[in-house]
Formats: C-alpha cells, structure tokens, sequence
C-alpha cells in the first residue's frame, strides 16, 4: 500500500514510519523540516521512503507529493498552544489553510482515505467528572484549539461529495521517547527535570486532570484507521484519569529519587479538565490502550 505521511519527520511521524516499514508498506514523507532535523530521516531514505521536502501550504509540493499515493497521513501541523497565542495566524495558516489546500489536493489526486491528526483541544473545557465523548460540542479555549476545530470543519465541508473516506483522530496528552522540549508534555518535562535532580514545576495548583496516551498507543489506533473503511471521528486516549499532582508525585516514586514540586502560575490557555471516553474507538476501530502509564513511565525512566 502506498502511504504518504505529512509531517513525518516529526514526533509522531517517525514512530509511525518506523511501524509501517516493518509492516512492508510503500512509505512517503512530505515535511518542511520546520520541526525536525531533516538528518534523522537518512536511515528511512536507505530503507526506501521517499522523502518530499515541502509545505502543505504549497500547492505544488503537496501536487507532488500526493500523485500515485492510495492513503495520505496527515499530521503536519502547529500544534504549540502558547505559539498559537503569541502567533494565530500562522497557526490557522498551517491548521486549517495547509489542511483545506492538502484535501483539495488529495480529491484531485484520487485519493481514497485520508487519516487526520486533530486534538482533544477542540472540546475546550471539560468536566471533572464527565469522560467527553465525540459529540460533545466543540468549544476551543485557545488558537490552537479553535484551529483544530476550524480544520474538522474544512474536512466535513470537503467530504459533502463522499468521494473520500476520512478518519479523525481526536489524540489526547501524548507522551514518550523523543518529543522535542518545545512541543514536549508535562510527562517529558516531568522526565527532564528528574534526570537533572531538579525540583518538578506545576503550573496551577496541580488539580488538572489529563488522560495520558502513550505513543505506541497512538500508532496502533492510526493503524487500525488505515484498516477501517469507512468515516469517523474518535477520540485517541488511555481512558484513565489522573491529576498533575498524582502525576508528579508517581514520577518522583518510580524514579526513586526525593524531589520536590513547586507550583507556578496557571498557563493561559490551558484547559483544566480533559479525560476521554473511547468506547467508539475500541467498537469501530478496535482500538485498545496496552500501555498502562505507569508501565510507560517507568520506561521513559529506564531509558
């Protein structure tokens, strides 16, 4: 099958590239390197993926790039909610142009299935005792969030013709081996502040709730998307729960150091409570979260 991955020199890009590889799929990226460092893609090139260097914002580039393709993996995107504060408009010009010109695109080009990476950013805020589900109302608190939204939009508008199946993947507080320190989660600046035997910084007062999923996780749900055919929109997470604070302090345990935690002023932007039913996901996908957070925590500790 032949796959092209936007933004697949990125994070979630070559873990994705690494497991498609191994599966014998024909392998594209198209990335602008603007996030990453284009050297790390050499050993894909000498294992046979086809490296497009270029923006999904350039017609020509993404023209190129989707000819003869079956499946595109759309992942590139500006996904930093304080740049999104500080930079709106690049971040929508990413977001939602880059992905509307992408689908325009991707129609033209025959292709049959397009898998989108959106966010549990487009919810806004939740409930401390709700899961929220795929039909809840989309109520963005930042930039970002509201990119997001406005790129399902382009996508649902783009589909009216049903000519193309598309899967959104609503993915929730991600972590694991290799996230950047720009974009990373608070699991990863946890890790990094743990291995330099500093103090653990909470913004807030640490009561947030967030639903960690690990990247193994996330990798497994994208390729159960590529098996699924037909449309729909899932949310991407472990379905468990946990405060910052617990986060932190079961951290500090399995690293069986003695570290403090201070707290901080609370982030703008930042959404208080998000947790993730994903039943949908595990009846239509068949997805299932393997990776128990403390399990992957330990990992990322031993590594």
């Amino acid at each position: 099958m032949k796959i092209l991955i936007t933004g697949g020199a990125g994070f979630i890009g070559k873990y994705l590239v690494k497991y498609l590889l191994e599966k014998g799929e024909n392998v594209s990226i198209l990335d602008n390197f603007s996030n990453s460092d284009k050297k790390s893609t050499i050993l894909f090139e000498k294992n046979g993926v086809k490296i497009f260097e270029g923006d999904i914002t350039n017609f020509d580039d993404v023209s190129k790039a989707t000819k003869d393709q079956e499946i595109v993996i759309h992942l590139a995107a500006k996904i930093s909610v304080l740049e999104s504060i500080k930079n709106p408009a690049e971040t929508f010009r990413i977001n939602v142009n880059g992905t509307k010109n992408l689908l325009a695109i991707c129609k033209n080009n025959n292709i049959k299935k397009v898998i989108i990476a959106s966010s549990a950013a487009v919810y806004g805020e939740g409930d401390k005792k709700i899961k929220v589900k795929e039909e809840k109302k989309k109520n963005p608190i930042s930039p970002y969030g509201e990119s997001k939204m406005k790129m399902e939009e382009e996508i649902e508008k783009n589909n009216s013709s049903n000519e193309m199946d598309y899967i959104i993947l609503r993915f929730f507080n991600i972590y694991g081996i290799g996230q950047t320190s720009e974009y990373a989660g608070v699991i990863t600046k946890f890790l990094e502040k743990i291995k330099k035997n500093q103090s653990l910084t909470i913004t807030g007062d640490g009561t947030q709730i967030r639903d960690f999923v690990s990247i193994s996780d996330v990798i497994c749900s994208i390729n159960n998307a590529i098996g699924y055919n037909k449309s729909g929109i899932f949310n991407i997470a472990s379905g468990n729960e946990i405060t910052i604070n617990e986060l932190a302090n079961l951290m500090i345990e399995l690293s069986g150091k003695k570290l403090n935690i201070k707290n901080i002023a609370d982030k703008q932007g930042e959404i208080k409570y998000s947790q993730a039913d994903i039943l949908l996901a595990k009846q239509k996908l068949g997805y299932i979260s393997k990776i128990n957070l403390k399990e992957g925590i330990k990992k990322l500790l031993e590594n």
